[in-house]
């Protein structure tokens, strides 16, 4: 998420700015403290964006391994009863309010940079009254005056021959080492970092730093103390963050350290720490991703292996344990699987073209699911086995289990666009267990594909459903098919059809059961 890269980038820029502070600021190796400031500011977003990939190697003894997983971002499944809905919303609305409040203030403050810029041309086109080379001569009356802009001095033209000459000097010096540039860099990170509170004493120290450096060269060419007296007669406030003023308030600083005597050269070697203040932002800042590398090893060469490979499964309290290596994950574990039927009683939804409700509709399936799954002798739970309203939290699974699957059927409502038709698999990714969610969903969605009398997406979907959310077990949704459409829903009402989806569904229960996650 970019509000979470850009708080850590804000972590980068405080612990950076901390060390100059402490370390740097009251030293007079000016071009060494300007690098640092401005290297520092592109590695503080340098450092969040780097990813370090852990690869582990991971021995699988004959396992089925399911289709490269996809998503499809067409469409977005029915919202579950009242409680769901309100949920989703919820979880859509402060996320998108964040972003959008974020980037509105950002590009308000992008536009007062330009609207400022817009403004010192519209001054200079004003009251300008001649200009020698890069050096303009405005009026007294002007608000620009006594400053560098990009390439060009502005100077008032009021002020004696001698003060001229020291206002350019000390402009010409902001001029030829690029200083604009900083400021436009710092400027439009300011903008970005809006909301990080050490980023405007970056830019003050940035603009500090090139005031430091243009007051050494000038105060080599003149007398100091006239030099500091011209710089406390032409003080004014700072308000123009674009410009480069001969002297701005505060000027403390400034003539402190125009008399202060240089530091002598090993003093340099305090730069030096900044390398394990580095390091430490790279281990507390770059994001680490585990890669989880799965090697085929034939069954010829398993008897040289000392150790079977166990995957636990600590989707509530306790962890269940499935060995893949043995011939069926029953003997390790009993596999629990919860159905739920969605909606149901008070929340009947959306009626078929033939006028069954969607919750009926959705027990019919449950129900037919179950009798397959006792002919296998999978122990099959259900959140209701009748028409009763049930909230959704209470249809999340209480007790230790498998996976969780969720049986629904799409239908078109008012001003809304047709589903999909066919089958549909979704998923959540805002669950922590989505990688678990991802190969039990796709493993049945490989399983459904066989069946050829009804269309399945062939891309898991993304939905942030309670439901799939906040589910601690494996969980999916499943849509049975769209029963607004006449040629789906003859399909669907046939009972040996049903039986058929039944069966590819448990097929992909059980090939999961048996990989553990």
């Amino acid at each position: 998420m970019i509000l979470m890269y850009l708080l850590k980038v804000s972590a980068c820029t405080l612990l950076f700015f901390a060390v100059y502070q402490l370390l740097l600021a009251k030293l007079t190796f000016f071009n060494l403290n300007r690098a640092y400031l401005l290297l520092m500011l592109m590695v503080s977003f340098t450092i969040p964006a780097i990813t370090i990939e852990n690869r582990h190697e991971v021995a699988v003894v004959n396992q089925q391994i399911p289709a490269k997983i996809t998503y499809s971002n067409d469409g977005f499944a029915e919202q579950d009863g009242v409680e769901g809905a309100q949920a989703i919303n919820n979880t859509l609305k402060w996320d998108q309010l964040l972003i959008y409040a974020y980037c509105l203030i950002l590009a308000a403050l992008v536009f007062r940079m330009f609207l400022m810029m817009v403004r010192i041309r519209m001054q200079l086109r004003k009251h300008g009254i001649g200009q020698d080379g890069p050096v303009i001569l405005v009026d007294k009356k002007s608000g620009i005056k006594n400053c560098s802009f990009f390439n060009q001095i502005i100077v008032d033209a009021s002020l004696p021959f001698d003060e001229k000459k020291l206002v350019i000097k000390h402009e010409s010096v902001h001029v030829k080492q690029l200083h604009a540039v900083d400021k436009l860099l710092v400027n439009l990170i300011t903008a970005i970092l809006w909301f990080n509170p050490v980023i405007y004493f970056w830019r003050n120290a940035i603009n500090h730093n090139h005031e430091f450096l243009a007051d050494r060269e000038t105060a080599q060419f003149a007398d100091k103390k006239a030099y500091a007296s011209l710089l406390l007669n032409l003080a004014m406030p700072a308000e123009n963050f674009a410009i480069n003023s001969f002297s701005k308030l505060p000027l403390k600083n400034r003539i402190m350290m125009m008399y202060k005597e240089p530091n002598v050269k090993h003093q340099k070697l305090v730069y030096v720490l900044i390398i394990p203040v580095l390091l430490i932002s790279c281990m507390a800042f770059v994001n680490r991703e585990e890669v989880i590398v799965e090697k085929n090893v034939n069954q010829a060469s398993t008897d040289v292996l000392k150790k079977p490979n166990v995957y636990t499964m600590s989707y509530l309290n306790s962890g269940i344990k499935v060995n893949p290596n043995t011939s069926s994950a029953f003997k390790e574990v009993e596999p629990v699987l919860i159905i739920d039927a969605g909606h149901g009683g008070k929340d009947g939804t959306v009626a078929a073209l033939d006028g069954q409700k969607e919750k009926d509709l959705n027990l019919r399936a449950v129900t037919i699911l179950k009798e397959e799954a006792a002919k296998r002798g999978i122990k099959v739970i259900l959140t209701r086995n009748s028409d009763q309203f049930i909230t959704l939290r209470n249809r999340l699974p209480k007790q230790e289990a498998t996976a969780f699957i969720s049986i629904h059927h799409n239908a078109v409502l008012a001003n809304t666009v047709a589903p999909f038709n066919g089958i549909e698999v979704y998923v959540s990714k805002l669950n922590p267990n989505i990688v678990v969610a991802e190969d039990l969903g796709a493993g049945i969605l490989n399983k459904l594909k066989q069946q050829n009398g009804l269309a399945v997406k062939d891309s898991l979907k993304d939905a942030s459903l309670l439901l799939l959310r906040e589910s601690k077990v494996p969980a999916i949704l499943i849509e049975m098919g769209n029963i607004s459409d006449a040629k789906t829903l003859d399909f669907i009402n046939q009972e040996k059809n049903i039986r058929r989806i039944s069966n590819l569904i448990l097929d992909g229960f059980v090939q999961f059961s048996k990989r553990g996650c």
